[in-house]
């Protein structure tokens, strides 16, 4: 039977309050108070970059065939997730479960849970609030120095929530939170976020050396990033992610940036904890400082930065990030960003005044 089934737990719906987060802010898109399930047969399924969406036919109490669209991952998160092309087709048969929209015209929701006919469930979002499956320790013999950083490492989430952000911000900066809209945001046009951002996104990072050259890989829309040792002179290849400098002191490898260009959402977007909700723009004085290090028995990258950006903050901000280390045959998806994919979930948005 088809149908559509409102799930008023309040458990329910903090589980998955604590589990939110994408490139975009589930705060502005979707209510976690308002955890839905619908049963229907899949009409259309796009599995793209930034985001996926499926497209289900329910019938609705009165018998009448209502079609739901359906949010979720991006390629890489489905892939680990043993999710292929194959695994859901048109005319499949399907439950899904999830926050709906904060749009109540639209019949939008995320699918945090989907479960197909034979009773085989992915979880959508549990799978980015924990430590990898698959992580492991460092077990090369011999590796010293910066090699030691060397490898693929993978950062699950922290659970979003609407609430002010913990960065010092100047009153431009509060300013610009309160006026931000969703749907004026960098990512509709495929811009990725920037630093401090894109490192708290949970794709694979890989850290190799050539020589002088230590290469920073992010999977999400293979952003690269050549720190060259000992230089005074800054490297700059992408210059939307400014110019480096970096050297390797006492088992920490030290990257400072500076020279970014101003970008709408530059110190924080909202789907991370120093966004809380809502993007923060930097200025193009904005500096960053990354001191990378990993733990004693290699299996965790640490992350230690401190921010500056005179125009949005009253002072530096610092925060740590932490990645598991992952095998090194472990895949790196390829991440194209699909623009009318990306228009398309940035347009979902809902304007909150807090």
């Amino acid at each position: 039977m088809k149908r559509i089934i409102a799930l008023a737990s309040a458990a329910a719906s903090l589980v998955l309050a604590g589990q939110l987060s994408a490139h975009h802010s589930f705060a502005t898109h979707y209510d976690t108070n308002n955890i839905i399930e619908i049963t229907g047969v899949l009409s259309d399924v796009k599995m793209r970059n930034p985001h996926s969406f499926f497209e289900v036919d329910v019938t609705n109490a009165d018998g009448a065939t209502e079609t739901w669209e359906v949010e979720a991952h991006a390629i890489p998160i489905l892939r680990r997730l043993g999710i292929s092309r194959d695994t859901f087709k048109v005319g499949d048969p399907v439950t899904i479960r999830g926050p709906r929209s904060r749009r109540p015209e639209k019949l939008l929701m995320f699918g945090a849970e989907i479960t197909t006919a034979s009773g085989e469930s992915f979880e959508m979002l549990d799978s980015i609030r924990r430590a990898p499956e698959n992580a492991i320790s460092d077990s090369r013999e011999g590796v010293t120095g910066v090699d030691r950083l060397t490898g693929k490492w993978l950062t699950y989430i922290q659970g979003q929530r609407v609430a002010d952000s913990p960065m010092p911000l100047s009153d431009a900066g509060r300013k610009a939170r309160e006026e931000f809209d969703p749907r004026i945001n960098p990512a509709s046009e495929c811009v990725p976020p920037n630093l401090p951002s894109a490192l708290m996104l949970p794709y694979i990072y890989q850290i190799t050396r050539d020589g002088d050259t230590v290469l920073l890989f992010h999977e999400y829309s293979k952003i690269r990033r050549p720190v060259i040792l000992g230089s005074r002179v800054a490297n700059i290849t992408d210059p939307s992610f400014g110019g480096r400098i970096g050297r390797f002191e006492d088992g920490v490898l030290i990257v400072e940036s500076s020279g970014f260009p101003a970008h709408g959402a530059g110190l924080a977007s909202g789907w991370e904890p120093n966004g809380n909700g809502k993007d923060i723009p930097s200025s193009d004085q904005k500096r960053i400082v990354e001191r990378y290090r990993v733990n004693e028995d290699g299996s965790k990258l640490i992350l230690d930065y401190t921010v500056t950006d005179p125009v949005y903050l009253t002072e530096p901000f610092s925060a740590r990030v932490e990645w598991h280390r992952l095998p090194d045959d472990a895949p790196i998806h390829d991440f194209t960003c699909d623009a009318g994919i990306a228009k398309r979930s940035t347009e979902n948005a809902a304007v909150l005044r807090q």
